[in-house]
């Protein structure tokens, strides 16, 4: 190295020195002097340019009108341009960056994935075309085909209410029927519970019977009488005759029926307690009994418990038991019929129990229960839950989940709960696999076009995809439709196996409450596809409407009997204090109930389909149809098995039954009827008594003073399926029609007009080839054929009233020797000129004889031998 060289690096190294700045100022070039200055210069130019040395420049601003033509890589700093690419004006100033032959004031479109680091982009605006980013909480934006990417069946949008549908997952339903013991001082928020689970913050809870004191009323009045037949072994028209009028227990001697009846003094023991809204229950009243009970309780032989309803009860828990010194158990579960307040109640008790109560089971407390405990979830620390509303009571009580508030709450958000205005319908989804715990009732009160139902799986007999599970007061309503109008309910199961027993499912009503929503009629309501079990009542309508609730449609509705065999009282109730008009069920099933459809107030019910299984009386009526005879109850169809009766109508008022090619093989009690009827009925094309089951017992129950049946072209397993029912057992005085009939005896009757003097319509006694009796009790005119020669028909008098008129057509189907004879078994025959007619002999004669059976003597009318 020459001296020279060293000497321009200590001066290099001493101008670096000279060149410091104090910390964190801008490096300015010096004056470099003495030897190797220039170099020194240079090299602190580029040392500026390449940035081994900082700068601060000033970069130029020009307006974005004065902004040069573009080349990539130029910078300036646009003092009027707004952050967007290409660069426009209008904004507070942009940096303009020369690229891809444009002026750009903010980043370019991505060209590779972008990743956040777990950072959060915040302050998106809605988006509004294909391509847009979603902001969080965004109403109105679009989806367009969706990939899962998983491909396994497992790619889910789960707990979101897509396109107007409101999922009750999105709302908070939970799903779970996770339950806890929670122990509780009373007015203290926080409870301590056994063990977490899924419980959290926000969650609804019910706390049984841990909220107020109870507000339910006992019952009073009590009283049990026994009813019957009036009279046996043939009945009148009513099973519900007490002891003072003629029935109260009858014995029988039908021991291989299921209704028998051996003796009439078991004693039976009741007690009731009365429920209300809040799941508070009464002290329940003393034991009533009676002592002159049936051994056998059925239709025939029952037991009516009578009491006062009280205005808090919405429900009463019947009591009962049978011996001496007995424990009386949960027996039913009955509703309170009509309004609200002191009223008349009563049960009426065939011998068929059901119901539960989730923490009682069937065992009655011996006081008063307090209300319920309904509350939100504010706070979890450890096992501590604290709560939106204290407990009233101390001790240790379940706490469950409550869906019935965010399935509410989903509800609303589509329905104002008034008859106009406000949001009006949309769907409300439940999804599959999961079972929805309830502590209250859903409300569709003044809901227009709402639907609730299953997503995403197909309910039916196989299976229950989405199960509200009633967890609510034993004896409440698990869904309210009082003013609920073109509104839909599918897919859901309430099956009662487990939680409480309810005492209606679902609730249809029409009655004002002075709420937003009286002005709305119930209307149009459809109801498919659901499986509905053990309950007090399945569906009620009309409970308590002051107008119609009308064009309701039920279809493949399953009112069964769920896996623990109880059912419930009745299947469904038409018109308790209301009236209904034009409602239909098609198809469905209804089983295990005391009465499948209890009739009071109704203006056309039709039934098609319908499989009726194990009920103990098919159809009650109790009133008119529709106001005298403006409706009928049609039965189209539909299959009846295993009830004691299909029909049973003690009023005489109203319009007619239709009964249309169905199967009815039920099997009536000893002595009993299979139809007591009040009113016209027609009945065609059916197959009825079949089976085994011989005894029909068909009967206007109205003698006097009958009804019309009309029969045409049916199938009965009784030789006589029409009875009078006035004790008598004589069918003659019935007033009916037949066509085509075919009778268990073989014989076809084709177009007579039974027991209808001034007309005459042959029935078909058939060819006969031994001496025969001739009976017009149940026909005045009857065709009978030989080939065979001196016969005598003998006319029977039994069964006939005076003053009858009677034909004998008389056929010869082959040559004989000699002609019938004719004989009586009472009195005489009077011929006209004293002597018999010489019957015909030739084949292909007929002879036609009428006579008048004066109640004493046949006297001849008239005689036409000899026809061909």
């Amino acid at each position: 190295m020459t001296i020279a060289a060293m000497i321009l690096i200590v001066a290099s190294a001493n101008a670096r020195a000279q060149n410091l700045p104090p910390p964190g100022a801008y490096q300015p070039i010096p004056n470099f002097t003495g030897v190797g200055a220039g170099l020194q210069f240079r090299e602190a130019i580029n040392q500026r340019f390449s940035g081994t040395q900082p700068i601060a420049p000033s970069i130029v601003t020009p307006t974005y009108a004065n902004l040069p033509t573009e080349q990539d890589g130029m910078l300036f700093y646009c003092k009027d341009c707004r952050s967007a690419t290409p660069c426009v004006s209008g904004g507070a100033g942009a940096w303009a960056l020369g690229t891809r032959g444009q002026w750009a004031c903010a980043g370019a479109a991505l060209e590779a994935a972008l990743n956040a680091n777990s950072n959060k982009i915040s302050n998106l605006a809605s988006a509004t075309v294909s391509g847009d980013a979603i902001a969080f909480g965004q109403t109105g934006a679009q989806l367009n085909t969706l990939s899962g990417a998983k491909l396994d069946g497992s790619d889910a949008i789960a707990n979101v209410s897509l396109n107007g549908v409101k999922n009750v997952r999105a709302f908070g339903a939970t799903g779970s029927l996770t339950t806890a013991s929670a122990t509780t001082a009373g007015g203290n928020a926080t409870v301590t519970v056994n063990a977490i689970g899924d419980f959290k913050i926000g969650n609804w809870v019910k706390i049984d019977h841990a909220g107020a004191a109870s507000d339910a009323n006992t019952p009073t009045g009590v009283t049990v009488v026994p009813n019957s037949y009036s009279m046996n072994p043939n009945p009148t028209s009513s099973i519900t005759t007490t002891l003072t009028n003629g029935g109260g227990c009858q014995v029988d001697s039908a021991a291989t029926n299921a209704a028998h009846n051996s003796a009439c003094n078991v004693s039976y023991t009741y007690q009731i307690v009365g429920v209300s809204q809040g799941g508070g229950w009464s002290a329940p009243t003393g034991a009533v009994s009676t002592s002159a009970g049936p051994a056998t309780l059925s239709t025939n032989n029952n037991l009516v418990v009578s009491w006062t309803g009280a205005v808090n009860d919405i429900a009463y828990l019947i009591y009962s038991c049978s011996g001496a010194s007995c424990t009386p158990s949960l027996h039913a579960v009955v509703p309170h019929a009509q309004a609200p307040g002191s009223t008349a109640e009563s049960y009426r008790d065939f011998g068929h129990a059901f119901g539960n109560d989730e923490d009682f089971g069937t065992a009655m407390p011996a006081a008063a229960v307090a209300q319920d405990l309904f509350a939100q979830i504010t706070g979890v620390s450890g096992t501590g839950v604290t709560l939106s509303i204290a407990p009233a009571q101390t001790g240790s009580f379940t706490m469950r989940h409550d869906d019935s508030v965010p399935i509410n709450a989903a509800i609303s958000s589509i329905c104002s709960h008034t008859a106009a205005g406000g949001t009006v319908g949309g769907i409300v989804e439940f999804p599959a696999t999961s079972a929805y715990p309830l502590g209250q009732s859903l409300n569709l009160y003044g809901c227009w076009g709402v639907t609730l139902a299953l997503s995403g799986a197909q309910n039916g007999d196989g299976g229950h995809p989405v199960e509200l599970e009633w967890h609510g007061a034993t004896g409440g309503i698990v869904i309210n439709m009082n003013k609920a109008a073109d509104s839909r309910i599918a897919g859901l199961s309430v099956s009662g196996i487990n939680g409480n027993t309810a005492g209606v499912i679902i609730d249809i009503d029409n009655y004002a409450t002075g709420g937003g929503g009286d002005g709305l009629a119930t209307q149009h309501d459809t109801f498919e596809r659901l499986e509905l079990g053990r309950a007090g009542i399945g569906i009620r309508v009309a409970n308590r409407s002051s107008g119609n609730v009308q064009d309701l449609s039920f279809r493949d509705v399953q009112v069964s009997n769920p896996s623990n065999g109880q059912g419930g009282m009745w299947g469904y109730f038409f018109g308790g204090s209301g009236q209904t008009y034009n409602e239909e069920i098609r198809g469905g099933l209804i089983e295990g109930r005391d009465v499948a459809i209890m009739s009071a107030f109704v203006g056309q019910l039709e039934i098609y389909g319908t499989d009726f299984e194990q009920n103990k009386i098919e159809a009650w009526t109790t009133d008119r149809f529709g106001g005298g005879a403006d409706g009928n109850m049609m039965f189209s169809g539909v299959t009846s098995e295993g009830a004691q009766y299909f029909i049973f109508d003690p009023n005489n008022t109203g319009s007619n039954f239709i009964i249309d090619a169905s199967r009815i093989a039920d099997a009536p009690g000893p002595n009993g009827f299979l139809m007591q009827l009040n009113r016209p009925t027609a009945i065609k094309s059916s197959w009825l008594c079949g089976g085994g089951t011989t005894i029909c017992g068909i009967s206007n129950g109205n003698a006097p003073s009958p009804q019309p049946i009309f029969s045409m072209q049916n199938s009965y397993g009784d030789a006589s399926p029409f009875r009078n029912g006035d004790g008598s057992n004589a069918p003659d005085t019935m007033t009916f029609t037949e066509f085509g009939d075919a009778l268990a005896s073989g014989v076809v009757r084709v177009g007579y007009l039974n027991h209808a003097p001034s007309i005459e319509a042959c029935s078909n006694a058939g060819t006969v080839a031994v001496n025969t009796t001739i009976a017009f009790s149940t026909n005045s005119c009857q065709k009978i054929s030989t080939a065979t020669t001196g016969l005598t028909y003998t006319l029977s008098t039994t069964g006939l009233v005076a003053d009858q008129v009677v034909t004998i057509e008389s056929y010869i189907t082959g040559a004989i020797a000699a002609g019938p004879a004719f004989a009586t078994t009472s009195g005489a025959i009077k011929w006209t000129g004293g002597a018999a007619p010489t019957s015909s002999i030739a084949s292909g004669a007929v002879d036609v004889v009428r006579l008048k059976w004066d109640g004493a003597n046949w006297l001849e009318i008239s005689r036409s031998l000899g026809d061909h």
